[in-house]
């Protein structure tokens, strides 16, 4: 039993044929715990003014 692709599927194959490698860099970024608890930090900064502004 064949399935029928539809043109849903195959947009999505062919964006996935386009799609960039990271490099060496941003993989490290990716794995690197102490980058990843900075980004944290920042992005719950963040958060926090947004919320104090909409509490205000």
């Amino acid at each position: 039993m064949a399935t029928e692709k539809t043109p849903f599927d195959q947009g999505r194959q062919a964006q996935g044929v386009f799609a960039t490698k990271p490099t060496d860099f941003t993989k490290s970024l990716r794995t690197n715990i102490l980058w990843q608890m900075v980004r944290f930090v920042v992005i719950n900064i963040k958060m926090i003014k947004v919320i104090r502004k909409s509490h205000s």
